[in-house]
């Protein structure tokens, strides 16, 4: 029991030596624990400066940002390994991830489970289904460390040139250089939206695929069900002109009594030229 408890001791003695040696690591640097000397995702970490350390977490980001690395397969096969791993870790590291090679067949039972665990201890739980991705998940979770959510968050646009050109933007192929120079040329949204094919072509950098789809935009409706009702009543029209056309050519005769009838063709002749009539 001596035994045990100085073991105890000198380990928790050991951790707490490492926690002082958390402090001093380089900011700059992506630190791996000694233990992950060969883990196969590391041949795949190549876009940030990483060095190994001797440390708790499994890698470390920054001060207050850390991971745990495990396999399903290894879970499968040492079910206490990521509990003894987590008590390590104590309530260290404000972000703490759980980075999980998915590397068995039968993952959903596992998955729920460390889900759960996750939850529980404040992790979160991040799946890779191979090394290369494993690795781009750290690498990128150090790239955008200390970065704020400017890059992701959307841009408010005040003046209506702005938003115009932010409007112009989202169609497909035209970029802000084209939307800029669409303005120019027509002054505001109404010329540039009533525009002919013809006055968009003159455009310069505007080409007819750009056109196409400009034009697309403006004159497509927003309903796919107006579209639809809009064709219908376009092929209506066109089968009545249709029929009209077909009535120009004929001609109704009328029998003597008023009870039969006959069509005749207007471009046959009537009189000289033998024409049926019941």
């Amino acid at each position: 029991n001596n035994n045990s408890s100085n073991i105890g001791k000198a380990s928790s003695s050991q951790n707490d030596d490492k926690r002082d040696h958390h402090k001093m690591l380089q900011p700059h640097m992506l630190h791996i624990s000694t233990r992950q000397r060969g883990n196969p995702i590391l041949t795949h970490i190549r876009n940030v400066p990483h060095q190994f350390s001797t440390m708790i977490p499994d890698y470390i980001f920054a001060p207050t940002r850390c991971a745990l690395y495990l396999s399903l397969r290894y879970h499968n096969l040492h079910p206490n390994y990521i509990h003894r791993r987590i008590a390590e870790l104590r309530t260290d590291f404000e972000y703490r991830m759980m980075l999980v090679h998915v590397d068995v067949e039968d993952s959903s039972n596992p998955i729920l489970f460390l889900n759960d665990l996750c939850v529980q201890n404040e992790f979160t739980l991040i799946l890779a289904w191979s090394e290369e991705e494993a690795a781009r998940y750290l690498e990128t979770v150090k790239a955008f460390d200390g970065k704020d959510d400017s890059l992701i968050r959307k841009r408010e646009f005040t003046t209506h040139i702005e938003q115009a050109i932010h409007a112009l933007g989202s169609v497909r192929s035209v970029n802000k250089t084209d939307a800029s120079q669409l303005l120019a040329q027509f002054g505001c949204w109404k010329n540039l939206a009533n525009a002919s094919v013809e006055e968009l072509s003159v455009c310069p950098g505007v080409g007819p695929k750009k056109v196409r789809r400009l034009r697309e935009v403006f004159h497509r409706p927003f309903n796919t069900e107006m579209a639809k009702k809009r064709r219908r009543e376009e092929r209506e029209k066109e089968e009545e002109k249709k029929r009209g056309d077909d009535d120009d050519q004929v001609v109704v005769l009328k029998g003597g009594e008023g009870e039969k009838s006959d069509l005749v063709k207007s471009n046959d002749v009537v009189g000289d030229i033998d024409v049926h009539a019941v």
